[in-house]
């Protein structure tokens, strides 16, 4: 039974008629309980195939270890193949579990090939490539990355309009023992190669937590992030957005001023969640104070005169409730004093997912509840949230997902059940929501 809610939430609790959720596909029943996290981009959908990626316990040896699997399931038909991330050998590819840092992250690039990140926790980069168009077949190809000697976590990769793709990642440099930076890449479909564009957040003394990255109309790239005490923590703080523009090489704040680079927290109008009363960095490590941010995703629209709108969904604890807020951080991009922020949900604890679509009507927030379970607030113009369960997933401990939306308005969804088979696996559904 849900708990009471706080009055931000009562306002948000009536039923939308717009809502409408597809079948809940099982697309495996598995999965290796570490398939868990916030950050990951497990999901991807390009030339009428869904693709995902999760983790499996090997079919013999250790379940300590994991192998990393890649669907491939039609659009047209729902057929579905995979195949586990392969070694130069031929052999699955199998690594160490570590939950919460060794999730993986796909992306298909225009010309149909298929890239996997996978398994980093501060480690070098473990990166997968498709030998051949709409394959679910990947090889090892880490030593086409630039940056052999960077230790790498947390990689969150976008394919742009144009078919390449753009990721962030946190790295530490071999030696760098004061600072965990955010870095930024790009790989071109015509070199078939990556690249490092630049080191885009760094502060002695903290580390970067990538989150999300999207695209303008215009080519430009957005990019968004969270920073925590040096090395690490689990809970962060002063969520951040950045607009990345190719054909310049520059950077601005959500007030369209140009920063220099890197960004740190003190950069203007670059937080769109500042620190709170009380809250502090200081005793982060190995431990979870509050206030504290944790778990952020992005969405833009574009209004009729071409002003992008920024629209971010994050989880916020603050000192005086013990528990996982979902807030609504906002921006019109190129304005004065850009971020205005709203509580939308309170009341019941959340677990580490959120997600969030926007088509320039109709915003949705995805999140679910630590007792498992995936709800939709829901937000159209001037009028009021509305707060519905996907009912279709009551019941299958859905603690993780991942939300995207295609170009008319469906919504993609990804949606983890990390230990509702047993306690060392899990189950992974897809399912799309439309109705806008």
């Amino acid at each position: 039974m849900r708990a009471s809610v706080s009055l931000a939430c009562l306002l948000a609790t009536s039923v939308s008629a717009t809502i409408n959720p597809g079948t809940l596909v099982t697309i495996s029943s598995a999965v290796d309980v570490n398939s868990q996290s916030a950050w990951w981009n497990p999901l991807d959908e390009f030339n009428g195939y869904q693709w995902l990626t999760y983790l499996r316990n090997p079919l013999e040896g250790s379940k300590t270890n994991h192998n990393v699997m890649v669907v491939r399931r039609a659009q047209a038909n729902g057929a579905i193949s995979r195949d586990c991330l392969k070694t130069s050998s031929g052999e699955c590819a199998e690594f160490l579990d570590d939950n919460g840092h060794n999730t993986p992250s796909i992306a298909v690039d225009g010309d149909g090939y298929v890239h996997v990140f996978t398994s980093m926790h501060n480690e070098p980069w473990n990166y997968f490539r498709s030998s051949s168009a709409n394959s679910a077949t990947l090889m090892d190809r880490s030593s086409e990355m630039p940056d052999h000697t960077l230790r790498v976590t947390y990689p969150v990769v976008k394919r742009d309009a144009d078919g390449n793709l753009w990721m962030i990642v946190r790295g530490q440099s071999s030696n760098d023992g004061s600072a965990r930076g955010g870095y930024f890449y790009k790989y071109t479909t015509s070199s078939k190669k990556w690249a490092r564009i630049s080191i885009f957040a760094y502060r002695t003394g903290y580390s970067v937590y990538p989150d999300d990255i999207q695209f303008s109309s215009d080519g430009d790239v957005h990019l968004q992030w969270e920073w925590a005490k040096f090395p690490a923590s689990g809970v962060r703080h002063e969520g951040s957005y950045v607009r990345y523009t190719p054909s310049s090489d520059k950077y601005r704040s959500a007030s369209g001023a140009t920063v220099t680079l890197p960004i740190t927290q003190e950069t203007k109008d670059i937080v769109f969640q500042p620190l709170t009363s009380g809250e502090t960095y200081d005793g982060d490590t190995g431990a979870t104070p509050v206030p504290a941010f944790q778990s952020a995703k992005l969405a833009l629209y574009e209004g009729a005169a071409g002003e992008v709108h920024i629209n971010i969904a994050y989880r916020f604890a603050p000192k005086s409730y013990q528990g996982w807020q979902v807030h609504r951080a906002r921006a019109t991009f190129g304005t004065a004093n850009p971020w205005a922020r709203e509580l939308v949900f309170s009341g019941e604890n959340t677990s580490a997912a959120i997600g969030i679509t926007h088509d320039g009507t109709t915003v949705r927030i995805y999140y679910c509840v630590s007792g498992g379970s995936t709800w939709i607030l829901e937000k159209t113009g001037s009028a009021g949230w509305t707060n519905n369960e996907l009912k279709a997933v009551t019941g299958k401990g859905v603690q993780r997902l991942q939300a995207r939306m295609r170009s008319d308005g469906t919504d993609l969804l990804y949606l983890g059940a990390p230990k509702n088979v047993d306690a060392t696996t899990g189950s992974l559904y897809f399912m799309t929501v439309g109705g806008r």
